[in-house]
Parts: C-alpha cells; sequence; structure tokens
C-alpha cells in the first residue's frame, strides 16, 4: 500500500498486522490495495477526519465499503447512518482502535464543542483561544483532568518557542494545556 500520508512505514505495517479485518465492519480485507476490488480492499482510516494526516494515533484499516462510507463525517456521525444502522456499526460493534479512539479523544467533544472559548488578546500574532479551568462546571473540570492527564500520555511532543509542549489534535484544532488552561489554534 503506498504511504502518500507521511506515516512512518515501519509503524504502518505494525498497524496493518493488527488491522486484518475492518476496523467497522470487520470483514477481512485484500491487501495490497487492489483498485479492482477497492471496495473489499485495506485502505488508510483516518479516524480524525481532517488533518494532520501524520497521527499515527488516528490510523486504522478499514475496508474500502466503510471508508467511502464515512468520507468526512465523525465517527459518532456516521454511526447513525443507514450504513451503520444496516450493518450493526456502532460504538459496541467497532474494534479496539476506534473505541480507543473514540474514549481517548471524541469523548472529550463535549468539552471542548459546549464552553465559550475565550482569545488571547495578550497574543495577537499567534491567535489562539482558551479555556480556564476553574471556570467550568464541576463536570466539565473532571474531563478537564481527565483530559489533561491523557494528553501527557498520549499527546504528541512539538517544541515552541524553546519549550516543549504535548499536543493532540481533534478535527481542525491543535490542543494544549498549561497549567489549568486549555488551548486551542486552529490547523492550517
Amino acid at each position: 500500500m503506498k504511504n502518500k500520508y507521511g506515516l512512518p512505514e515501519e509503524e504502518l505495517n505494525r498497524i496493518k498486522k493488527r488491522d486484518k479485518f475492518c476496523v467497522y465492519c470487520h470483514k477481512k480485507m485484500i491487501t495490497p490495495y487492489q483498485r479492482s476490488c477497492k471496495k473489499d480492499s485495506a485502505t488508510i482510516e483516518h479516524l480524525n477526519h481532517l488533518p494532520p494526516w501524520n497521527n499515527i494515533d488516528t490510523v486504522a484499516f478499514c475496508c474500502g465499503s466503510c471508508n467511502s462510507s464515512r468520507r468526512d463525517k465523525k465517527i459518532k456521525d456516521w454511526f447513525k447512518t443507514k450504513y451503520c444502522l444496516e450493518r450493526n456499526i456502532n460504538y459496541n460493534t467497532v474494534a479496539k482502535p476506534v473505541k480507543g479512539y473514540l474514549d481517548n479523544y471524541e469523548k472529550f467533544l463535549d468539552l471542548i464543542l459546549k464552553n465559550k472559548w475565550i482569545f488571547a488578546k495578550t497574543m495577537p500574532k499567534i491567535p489562539h483561544y482558551y479555556l480556564v479551568r476553574d471556570n467550568l462546571s464541576e463536570k466539565d473540570k473532571k474531563l478537564f483532568d481527565e483530559l489533561k492527564v491523557n494528553l501527557n500520555k498520549n499527546g504528541y511532543i512539538k517544541e515552541f518557542q524553546s519549550k516543549e509542549y504535548r499536543y493532540f489534535d481533534i478535527y481542525n484544532y491543535k490542543y494544549w494545556i498549561i497549567e489549568n488552561i486549555l488551548n486551542r489554534e486552529e490547523i492550517k
């Protein structure tokens, strides 16, 4: 399978060995990819359907049919489609990598989507937004704390102004935490 996403080949091979069956419908997949059997061929699936494409933690293999059906939908939204309902594809039936992604990333969407983000006015040349833990509901404070642990465990390290921070990407934003502040910046 051609790797046009810049994913490390050894990691991709490890995932390919793990995902011999489609992570969604559990169909045995054809590998390497065959254009004449694309619906049954193994395809790279980006669980986080937006860039960056080279985050190995958000990659799995699924059949061409599931990949084509999902396209750019969020996984939980895709579960509600006719395609998934007819095939009994849902949180309880998908493979472990998909459940892990949903548990480690998408469960934080409530925290991320329902709160009002504050623009960091003091840093206009580095436009980003933030949430302060102390201003959150008790439920969201627990999510914040879980997110902090998850980020320290699963986030990727990147240097910014000679300091290293841990980041994770959900949809079109990258997130990082500094003490009790969750920051986010749009991925361009």
